[in-house]
């Protein structure tokens, strides 16, 4: 995990410093960037990947406060706004505390989702992929394929994020794999 988030900071760094173009190229775009990153940190220590990790999360989290949250700054997709770049990284930490179950309490978990479903129909129609969702209280009215779904929070993101694995309940994991085929 270490390895992958490591990775994305030195994309984070490369878009502070304009060396996007530096990096070196790989098939399959930013996914195929990460897997290269993390095969290249396999070999090293855990905790020399941990303290790489560290510094350059550090580093870019300076910068980007002296640039404040109405900055932009270039990306892969090209000039980009600061606060939504946050979000993104924000999504992702978020998503991978799910897959190593960081512990929380109820109430911090309640928000974070709350953010995260927020947040995903936003980047979800960013990315092109808009999803036709309404949030009522604490559940997701879900469209789709014609049929009408009523999701919880944790249910939604993890058919958001693809990772039906996160949930605990195997109805809910079989539910996302049909709506997976389902397209």
């Amino acid at each position: 995990m270490v390895a992958h988030l490591s990775t994305d900071e030195v994309y984070n760094q490369a878009c502070l410093d304009e060396t996007l173009d530096r990096l070196p190229s790989t098939s399959g775009g930013l996914t195929g960037w990460n897997a290269r990153g993390v095969r290249v940190r396999r070999a090293m220590p855990p905790l020399e990947v941990l303290q790489e990790w560290e510094a350059r999360q550090e580093r870019v989290r300076r910068a980007w406060g002296a640039l404040g949250l109405n900055a932009r700054i270039q990306t892969s997709a090209g000039p980009y706004p600061l606060r939504l770049e946050i979000w993104h990284l924000a999504r992702e930490y978020a998503i991978h505390a799910d897959d190593i179950e960081v512990p929380m309490t109820a109430g911090e978990r309640r928000a974070q989702l709350r953010w995260r479903v927020a947040f995903g129909l936003f980047a979800a129609n960013e990315e092109g992929e808009p999803v036709d969702a309404k949030v009522e209280h604490d559940r997701v009215q879900l469209r789709h394929a014609g049929r009408q779904y009523d999701l919880d929070f944790e249910t939604f993101i993890a058919y958001l994020t693809d990772r039906p694995q996160q949930l605990k309940d195997p109805a809910g994991r079989r539910l996302l794999r049909q709506l997976a085929v389902q397209g």
